[in-house]
């Protein structure tokens, strides 16, 4: 990233981000830095964007490795569920769950049916040193009629299995652990742990230290306070219980256990609003607070699983690659960042650490391939080696940075950044995840349309802030991945039109309407790649006269007369508002201008004013209301999650759609439905894109031109294909309409099943319901994707102004125009000082 920008300019960004939250509420997680955390959990928090790589920089090279699951090849598979039970220096033992195929229909007893004929719980036995299977043995053919494998674990040269009985006669559970020999299968010794319903509670993790192991469960006490259950096997072999549990504190998590030395050892604590600290004598099993202040110096909210090396060295993974813990030091060392090897990281970034040194590490787990389009889900058992390798085979390259929420990139982006890394001669792509800081947010009050809206804009308005100071300070990110909801950083200040790198593309080949609707002020900031559609799926009949849409007119009657007065855009008038405005904002700033005294602001704020709901409707009265339900759907880049869509009757669903899927599942789901519509507007313009994956450039970057050959990668055929096939909306025209007639043929045939509408009463199927599908309907899709009228990346600061300046006006306290003169004012303060 360059440094040269005057010093004076963030110190203008910083009076803009203080107005730009001023707006927001005083509750929750309060103001503070994204870019800096005093915490460590190995994430790194400067940037690395023009360093050169040296030949002493660390490289890891890689094997990977899949394991054969030992099935019946004979018999179609419905789905495997493969899990590490645990590694010695001798052997690996891998846990794989799943079923055959099952008989379908009425002729089938289903009273006397016996699953666990179909069932597979098979452990597999590896040589360390080979990986060679050496050994399986096959747990269902011992398991009751009404039993099934929970878990299974290898320590101390031993598998433990649990097998859950379920009773008929008493309805009760009971669980017994099972000692295997892992060569010669023989049964060393059986537990019955009785019907305890503590002791049937699944093992979630097992942590070694020193000679103790701890596995751990979760459980719920009569007042659904959550707390932990830890089972202690000392070195004789004898076990104790021990629980750990705090009045009025949820526990949701213990991600790993420190050993402190003297059989004494640290547990964190993961609870509803922080992390606590809790000090546990393994000898006698009593468990006291420890001091906060020796361990919260860790991040334990971005640790994903440990491991402890024999001289007692604590390895974890992040969502960027692995750390150890230096406890004397208080701090975190990065050991390895999944951009230093040649194995994609949306593989790697999964799995668990069986192994690890400084120069080396094992990981494994379960590699999911996901297949929208067939019905079995079968996934691989695979193992990656990694050893430091001598010199940097990258050195001399510079570093351009990559932004990504939670360092998470999915197959084609990662084999894109592969492609380039070992195709450019001077650069070289690492990603990073240093501002991913929205777990400093209380999300347990959220509880309707609008609390999450509000929530959402207060953590997009810091993010923008925070990556817009770094951007103008040379200190962020050169590409910045899925930031399409920050629409603060849209402007030649932070990042560059991309259009140039794209070219003219033929709009018989690509959606080109798509990108011209993602522009702002005619410049291209988000490259929307992968897209989904935001609007309301309905019969087109019910269309305004703009065949796309609603005018603010039309949907009036739309609401009244189809809908019967039930709105199925949940939100209150605030946040109503914002979303009106924000479909339409072009209208309303433009070059850096804002203008809210026209005509087109004032019918939207009298329709809102006249027609929504002061509040929003909470989502557990949502979902006891007869005629309106809200579905959780989630998200890419800084929105994590959103309630953002719900039906009145059957006759229509406000929805975002992500792929052929879900238009396919909207139309059985509302019989005689057929298209998409834009939300109200003056002009009754049709639905939105909303990125599913976006990308964009800083216009500080260490070189534009080799970030915008990376852009031109995401276009590839391959790139869009795949995309497609994972059932998504793409550029490219062949590639969706390739994806939408395999589609037709699987929901026409064996995914039919899944094609089915559900009383939303009773939530059971409904009868007769399936659809033959046919290419009429991805000709339809095609004309709903033509028809999408811009794009969806809200500035959060302009609707927190918003939200809070027009609030006065829907109450009736003020009039429309003195709100509006107000809130332009506020709102072109804040673009002003971003220059």
């Amino acid at each position: 990233m360059k440094r040269s920008i005057l010093k004076i300019t963030a110190t203008l960004l910083i009076a803009s981000m203080a107005m730009s939250v001023a707006a927001c509420s005083s509750n929750g997680g309060g103001s503070h830095s994204l870019s800096n955390n005093n915490k460590t959990g190995g994430s790194r928090s400067e940037s690395r964007s023009g360093d050169k790589i040296s030949s002493d920089d660390p490289w890891f090279d890689s094997n990977l490795l899949k394991v054969d699951i030992p099935v019946d090849g004979s018999r179609p598979l419905e789905y495997t569920y493969p899990r590490l039970a645990g590694v010695d220096d001798k052997y690996i033992v891998v846990l794989t769950s799943g079923y055959y195929k099952m008989p379908t229909g009425n002729d089938v007893d289903w009273n006397n049916f016996n699953y666990n004929d179909y069932a597979i719980n098979v452990l597999s036995v590896l040589d360390r040193n080979s990986k060679d299977i050496v050994n399986s043995i096959d747990l269902t053919k011992d398991l009751p009629k009404n039993g099934y494998i929970d878990s299974a674990s290898y320590t101390d040269g031993k598998i433990t299995t649990r097998c859950t009985t379920y009773d008929d006669a008493t309805y009760s559970m009971s669980t017994t652990e099972t000692d295997i020999d892992p060569i010669s299968g023989n049964v060393l010794d059986k537990r019955d742990l009785g019907n305890d319903e503590e002791d049937n509670s699944s093992i979630e993790r097992t942590f070694k230290v020193g000679e103790y192991k701890i596995d751990t469960s979760i459980n719920w006490d009569n007042n659904d306070n959550a707390y932990y259950v830890l089972y202690i096997t000392d070195p004789n072999g004898d076990r104790d219980k021990v629980k750990l549990k705090e009045t009025g504190v949820n526990i949701y998590d213990i991600p790993l256990i420190l050993s402190v030395g003297n059989d004494k050892a640290i547990i964190p604590a993961r609870t509803e609003n922080d992390t606590k600290y809790y000090e546990l004598d393994l000898k006698n099993g009593s468990v006291d607070p420890a001091n906060e202040k020796e361990y919260n110096w860790l991040d334990f909210d971005s640790i994903y699983n440990s491991f402890t090396a024999p001289d007692g060295t604590i390895y974890f993974t992040t969502s960027i690659g692995i750390s150890k813990i230096d406890l004397k030091n208080k701090r975190t060392e990065e050991i390895f960042n999944y951009s230093w090897c040649g194995v994609n990281r949306s593989i790697i970034n999964s799995l668990e650490l069986v192994e690890c040194t400084d120069d080396g590490f094992v990981l494994a787990g379960e590699n999911y391939a996901y297949n929208p389009y067939q019905n079995s889900s079968v996934s691989d058992f695979i193992i990656v080696e990694f050893n430091k390798a001598s010199k940097n085979p990258n050195a001399g390259k510079k570093i351009l940075e990559m932004y990504s929420a939670y360092g998470s990139v999915n197959k084609e982006i990662g084999d894109a950044i592969i492609q380039f890394n070992e195709n450019s001669k001077d650069y070289f792509i690492e990603v990073t995840d240093r501002y991913s800081n929205d777990s400093n947010y209380d999300y347990s009050n959220i509880n309707s349309e609008d609390d999450w809206e509000n929530l959402s804009n207060k953590i997009n308005a810091e993010m923008s802030n925070a990556l817009a100071m770094d951007i103008m300070n040379g200190e962020g990110p050169d590409i910045l991945l899925n930031t399409s909801d920050l629409g603060q950083l849209n402007n030649t200040n932070y990042l560059v039109d991309l259009s140039p790198y794209i070219g003219n593309l033929d709009s018989g080949k690509y959606f080109t309407n798509v990108l011209e609707e993602a522009k702002v002020d005619g410049n291209l900031y988000q490259f929307p790649f992968c897209f989904t559609i935001e609007g309301i799926h309905t019969d087109a009949k019910y269309a305004g006269a703009s065949g796309v849409g609603f005018t603010t007119k039309e949907y009036e009657k739309f609401l009244n007369e189809t809908l019967n007065g039930t709105d199925v855009i949940p939100a209150g008038q605030a946040i109503y508002f914002t979303k009106l405005f924000n479909n339409m904002s072009e209208k309303f700033i433009v070059d850096g201008k804002a203008d809210f005294s026209s005509a087109e602001f004032e019918q939207l704020a009298e329709y809102v004013k006249d027609n929504v709901q002061l509040n929003s409707k909470s989502w557990d009265e949502m979902y006891n209301y007869d005629d309106v339900v809200t579905d959780v759907s989630y998200g890419v880049g800084t929105t994590v999650f959103k309630g953002d869509y719900s039906y009145s009757e059957d006759k229509a669903v406000f929805c975002t759609t992500y792929g052929i899927s879900n238009y396919f599942s909207n139309m059985v789901q509302y019989q005689g439905t057929n298209t998409i519509l834009g939300i109200p507007s003056t002009d009754g313009r049709g639905p939105r894109i909303a990125p599913y994956f976006s990308i964009a450039v800083s216009a500080q970057a260490e070189n534009v031109d080799a970030c915008g050959e990376f852009v031109k990668l995401l276009l590839s055929d391959d790139v869009q294909k795949s995309l497609a096939l994972s059932d998504n909306f793409v550029l490219s025209r062949e590639a969706f309409r390739e994806a939408g007639k395999v589609a037709v043929e699987y929901y026409n045939g064996e995914g039919g099943d899944y094609m089915v509408a559900y009383d939303p009463k009773t939530g059971m199927p409904v009868d007769n319901s399936r659809l033959t599908f046919s290419e009429k309907n991805i000709d339809d899709m095609e004309k709903i994707i033509d028809s999408c009228s811009g794009m969806n990346s809200s500035d959060a600061s302009i609707n927190l102004i918003l939200i809070e300046e027009m609030q006065p006006y829907f109450l009736g306290q003020k009039d429309l125009k003195n709100v509006a003169t107000v809130a332009q004012d506020r709102v072109q303060k804040v673009l002003d000082e971003r220059g």
